[in-house]
Formats: C-alpha cells, structure tokens, sequence
C-alpha cells in the first residue's frame, strides 16, 4: 500500500507538502498540487480518516439512529437531517435498530468509536438517556426525538396529548360507533401519553359504543390488525404510526372491502396527498432540520426541549360539491410548472367534477395570439408572462373584484410584494400570482472549492476564488474557467448566456445594467443608454458571451439544462426553470451552490393567472383561482417542479431538502427589480418589445464586432422609434 513517502518520491515534493495537499492547505503552489494528486490518483493511495481527524482533533461525524428505513417518519427525518448536515460540511452516520433495545446499545458503542459529535436517536431504550450518558457522550451531544428519557436530556417532539385529543375529536365528529385503537408499545412515555389522551376525550362521549384497543410491534403487526378486523367491524381505525395505518389499509383493501372503514392516524407530512387515510400531522423534516442545526450550533440557550407544533388535520379532499356540467379551459405558456400544474388538477377534477383543459403555448406565439386576440380569446384562464401583465391585463382579464368584490380580504399568505407586482394595476386586482420566479446565481461549488483550481485563480489573479459579487468578478472568473482561454481548466466553458431570442439577449444585458443602476429612464421617458453604467453593462455583456458555450438557447430551461450537463462553471436563471439541476440526468446534483445575483439587484420573472373576459365561467374561474392559491396545493405544485407564490411553500421541509436554494430565494424577493419601463401618454411600453428591441441590437452588435457606443445608439435609436409610434 502506498504511503505519504511513497506520494512524495513520486511527485518529487516533501512529505510535508504531501500532508499539506491532502489537509487542504492553501500554500502550496498549483504545480505542487497537482503533481501529488496525480500521484495519489495513479498509486491509489487512500487517505486514513481515522488518522486525520485525530490530527485535526474533530471527526464533524454526526449520527442518526432510527428503528426502521420503511416508515416515512423517519424517512423524512433521516434526509432532512442528512441533508443540512451536508451542506454544513458534517458526515451523517446512519444506524438502525429494528426496534431492538438490546442491539441498539451495541450500536452506541460503534457511535462512540467513530469520534461523533453528536447524535439524533429514536430510541427503542426506556431509559436510552441513562444508555447514552454511560457511553461517554454528554448532555449536549445526544437529542432525543419523539420518546422523552426519565433523565434530564434535550429532546425534540411534538404534543402528544394534544395529539391524542385532536384525533379523539375528529372520531366523534363523524358517523362512528364502532372504533379500534392500534399502536405500538408503550413502553414510551409520549406513545402512551397519545394513547390516554385518546381515550380518555373517547370515553367521555356517548357516541361511540364499542372501543378496540390493540398493541403491536412491528413483526406481529399483520396479525393484530387481522385481530382488529375479526374482533369488530370498526368504522374506523385510530393508530399511532403512518406505518400502522398503511398496513391497516393494506389488510383492508385486500380481505375486508366489504366494511367500509376510515383510516385515522398520526403521520408526517404529506405534500402529495394520500386519499385513503386521514392523516394528523407532524413535521419530521422540520425536526430532522432543528436536530441537525443544535447539535452543530449548540444553539439552545437555557432550555432541554423543543416542541414542533403540529401542522393537524390535511384538508386535501375537501373543495367544491361536484358539479358535471363544467369545463374550464386553460391557456399557459410551456413551462416546468405547466407540467406541474397539469398533474394537481388532477385532484381538482377528482372532488369537483369539472373538467380541466389546459392548452400550452411557446412563449413567441403566445404573446402574438393574447396580443392580437385580446378578449376575444376561448378560454377561461390566461397564464401569461408576468412582463407582459402590465400592458395586455386590461385588454384580456376581467378585474377579479368584478367577480367578488371583496375578493382581496382573502389574500394572504403570498411571497413579498407578490401581489404588488403580479395582482394590482392601476389599484384593482387583475390576477392572482401564478409562479413568481428570480433570478439567482447557481455556481460549481465543487469547483470554487477545488484546493488546486483556488490557487491557481490565487496565482493568476492575485484575488481569491470567491462567489462574485460584481459582474467584472463574474467575468473574470468566467475566463478562468473557460478552457479557450485557460487550458488549465477541466470544463469547457465559464458561464451561461441565453442568446437565442431578442428578448433573452435583453434581458443578459438589464441584469447587468441594473448592477449599475437602478434607473433605466428618467424623468421624462428618456431611455439612459448614453452612460457609463450602460457601457459598462454592455462591456460585461460582451465578455460574458465571450465565455459561453454561444449556442443560441431559446430559453432559459434551455441554458439552465446546459449547466447540469456539467460543462460550465456558473451562469444566471430565473429559478423556475431550474428544477432539472437536481433531476436524475443532472451531472451536477449535489455539487452546485448559489447565491445574489452580482450587484445584488435581481429581476423578476414568471406569471400571473387572469380570468379572460371572454370567459362565461367566471365565478368557477375564481374558484379555481383561489384553489390553486391555496397553500398545501402551491406547495404540491413546487415539490412537483413548478412555482408557487405563497410563502409556505418556501418554507416546507420537504420541499427545501428537494430544492434547497428556494429558502434562499424567498429572502431575494424583497430585493427585486421592477417597474423600471415608463409610461408614455398613459400607455406602457411593454417590457418584452423593450427587452426585443436591446437584444435586437445587442445581439447583432456582438455578432459583427460593433463598438459598444455604436450598439448603444442603435438601441436608443430603436427605442425613440418605440416610443414615436407609441404616440
């Protein structure tokens, strides 16, 4: 096997620079760097961790200890905890317990062994805290989730008498005199604190005539719930576990069909809905989240517990009475939200009865048809570009206080200024926000910390290999990573650019300009193209495309699925076309970072849903409208790979493990650039022709090798042209 002497010998360093490159220290030169990874990759030399965190004094291990893999409680808990540990640079250890108190206390002592520095347990030991303390780890290094210890600990769990009061409640709400209680072993105090606060709110009532009590483990729980079935006919099925209540449905579905039985339980989260089973709810990526974040941060001050509140009863089924008759028609642009949504109107068909037609359009003939057809358009809903809402709203949507006239006491719960700038002009209420989307930088994290590409930047530049916070740090990074310009480096290109329509082109040009800027007109409607903040702009522009692969994408989903191909370092997009980076064909997945756009001026996109006047469907339309803006459907439809714009959907767990920059965009919202198109005589000048008319010249500058003033009096050209035939 080799050794740090043998790495040395071959790639004619010391050992000690040898230590030095594996530690990832950052004074050694590139050359040196390089030479000993090479050396390493060819003699296969395995780094002993062991050794290392013993030099380094921390391991940064943590481990999660649950009793199974199957159950989605622990599912969500284990990726949500996983997955924060990750990105603060932490090893996740995972151990499974089968439920086994005996084989658990063999596992602490493997924990122990591993140098972990803190550990998250479901544990199947009565006295588990007692189990932990003994084996060397203190008080601040084990929570316990969901089962309190006899013993001062720190704890994260729920309410379980609440729970158990809550269920109780919802059984003598409905038609039931015959009901089964199925749980797991009592052995713990918040199972069985649950299991009183049942049946004590139970026994209090004279609606129910027969209560089944049944306690199960996991290997005997097909035979008990079999025991339930013979022993009653229940109407309905309380248990204290989704996997108890799924092996209830399992049972039931195949042998008992014949008695109609309701399925009641304590569960996680779903944010795709399970319609066979009533489901309390209890947030476990939440607390998978606040696991991980107090035992990196020992961030709880004076206290040992926290208790999650529980999200309650999911509503999913309950919307309208069905109503055969109707048939809503849908027009929307082409977008990964478009396929979303086409997958939640399912649900909505399914509980109403009205049917839903959705017609998709490109972006270029949408915008002729709605501008050219106006009012005459046959449908009911219009999603349109959110650009496009300042000039085309009137002509095409039925102000929605027409149709409810205090329709905006019921909106609430929406992104910053969402209803600002997808919902009002000229103070009335046009449309609902559709899917608010911004732009934020997405960069090859594995990259920027690469140890040997970071000094080699250091060597060229003198400047450090940070995210930029300008565009002229953007492009100079751009060019580092460009392989035309350094053939140092392992991908091909440094940046993204969308350059196959006018309008894209525009729109690579303004995010630039208003790093500069945050006026694009006067006072007066004049264009500022005739300034340094333009040149500058259009200079950057220029370099950036320079660094591109210069492919002429139509889209941004075009440009961002260029990215997770894996060829370019960095680019800009417009956060809802961004979904494949993490999709099973992505190349970058788990390897992309992200933050503020250079200049920290960020624009806004995405799309707004109107009622089309044309419409004789309105008051179902506004239905529709609102349903759509409910908060557990717009957070079905982002975990689907579409947009939402209500906070909530921000703010889900599952939701940020599967799309984790979305936290971070909510933040963005508040910073975004808008309204910065004028008026002339009453009339907008919309921002797409705008944005066309600086591609148009832009585009076709950067192709012939124009001088910047030139492209510049072109564009103000065109736009007092624009602006002429406005009047």
């Amino acid at each position: 096997m080799a050794t740090i002497k043998d790495i040395a010998k071959v790639a004619k360093v010391s050992q000690a620079t040898v230590s030095n490159v594996l530690n990832g220290k950052d004074n050694v030169s590139s050359d040196k760097i390089r030479r000993v990874m090479k050396a390493v990759e060819d003699m296969g030399y395995v780094i002993n961790e062991k050794a290392q965190n013993l030099r380094k004094g921390t391991a940064k291990i943590l481990a999660v200890v649950v009793p199974n893999l199957y159950d989605k409680t622990y599912i969500d808990f284990f990726s949500s905890f996983k997955d924060y540990a990750e990105r603060k640079e932490y090893t996740v250890d995972l151990y499974i317990t089968n439920d086994d108190d005996d084989y658990e206390r063999k596992q602490i002592q493997k924990i122990k062994s591993r140098m972990t520095e803190g550990v998250a347990v479901f544990t199947s030991i009565s006295d588990g805290s007692e189990a932990y303390y003994e084996a060397g780890f203190s008080n601040e290094e084990v929570v316990f989730i969901s089962n309190k210890q006899p013993y001062n600990c720190k704890f994260i769990g729920y309410d379980n008498i609440e729970a158990g009061k809550e269920i109780a409640k919802k059984i003598l709400q409905g038609n039931y005199e015959k009901v089964a209680l199925l749980t797991g072993p009592l052995t713990y105090s918040g199972k069985m604190d649950f299991r009183n606060s049942f049946l004590e709110s139970i026994v209090k009532s004279d609606k129910i005539s027969e209560v089944y009590e049944r306690v199960t483990t996991e290997q005997c729980k097909y035979q008990n719930v079999v025991r339930v079935f013979t022993h009653m006919q229940p109407d309905a099925v309380v248990t204290d576990s989704i996997s108890l209540a799924q092996t209830v449905k399992s049972v039931y579905q195949n042998f008992y069909r014949n008695r109609p039985v309701d399925i009641v339980s304590l569960s996680p989260v779903y944010t795709i809905p399970e319609r066979d089973i009533i489901r309390y709810e209890i947030d476990y990526r939440k607390m998978g989240i606040d696991a991980a974040s107090y035992l990196i941060n020992r961030n709880w001050e004076n206290r040992n517990e926290l208790i999650i509140e529980s999200k309650g009863f999911s509503d999913w089924p309950k919307i309208n009475s069905k109503n055969e008759e109707n048939v809503l028609n849908i027009l929307s642009i082409a977008s990964p939200t478009t396929r979303a949504l086409k997958t939640v109107v399912n649900l909505y068909e399914f509980n109403t009865g009205i049917k839903i037609r959705i017609t998709e359009s490109d972006y270029e003939s949408m915008y002729k048809l709605v501008k050219n057809r106006g009012a005459e358009l046959p449908y009911d809903i219009v999603r349109m570009d959110k650009d496009w809402f300042p000039v085309l709203a009137k002509s095409v949507f039925e102000p929605l206080t027409n149709i409810e006239s205090n329709i905006g006491n019921s909106l609430d719960g929406f992104l910053p200024n969402a209803l600002k700038n997808y919902s009002y002009l000229d103070g009335d209420i046009y449309a609902l926000p559709g899917t608010p989307s911004i732009q934020l930088l997405f960069y090859r994290k594995d990259l920027f910390e690469d140890t040997r590409l970071k000094r080699l930047y250091y060597e060229m530049y003198k400047k450090s290999l940070e995210v930029p916070k300008t565009f002229e740090e953007y492009n100079r990074i751009a060019y580092f990573f460009t392989n035309e310009f350094n053939n140092e480096s392992p991908i091909k290109y440094g940046c993204s650019f969308t350059s196959g329509e006018h309008g894209t082109v525009g729109v690579e040009f303004l995010m630039r300009y208003f790093s500069h800027s945050k006026r694009l007109f006067d006072e007066n409607g004049n264009i500022l193209l005739n300034t340094e903040a333009a040149r500058d702009a259009l200079r950057e522009t220029k370099d950036s495309w320079n660094c591109s692969s210069k492919i002429e994408h139509n889209w941004w989903t075009d440009s961002a699925w260029e990215f997770a191909e894996g060829d370019t370092a960095m680019g800009i997009y417009m956060i809802n076309h961004v979904s494949g980076f993490v999709g099973p064909d992505s190349k970058i997945r788990g390897k992309i970072g992200w933050s503020i756009v250079p200049g920290d001026n960020p624009m806004l996109g995405g799309s707004v849903l109107g009622i089309s006047k044309y419409s004789k469907n309105k008051d179902i339309a506004l239905d529709f409208l609102k349903w759509i803006s409910r908060d557990d459907i717009g957070t079905a439809t982002v975990l689907l790979g579409g947009m939402s714009a209500k906070k909530k959907a921000y703010d889900d767990a599952e939701v940020n493990d599967a799309y984790p920059w979305l936290d971070y965009a909510k933040k963005c919202f508040k910073n975004a650039q808008t309204n910065y198109y004028p008026i002339v005589d009453g009339d907008n000048i919309g921002l797409k022709e705008l944005q066309n008319l600086l591609g148009v010249a832009i585009k076709k500058g950067i192709m012939e090798h124009l001088d910047i003033d030139e492209i510049l009096e072109t564009a103000m050209t065109d736009y007092e042209n624009l602006k002429k035939k406005k009047l």
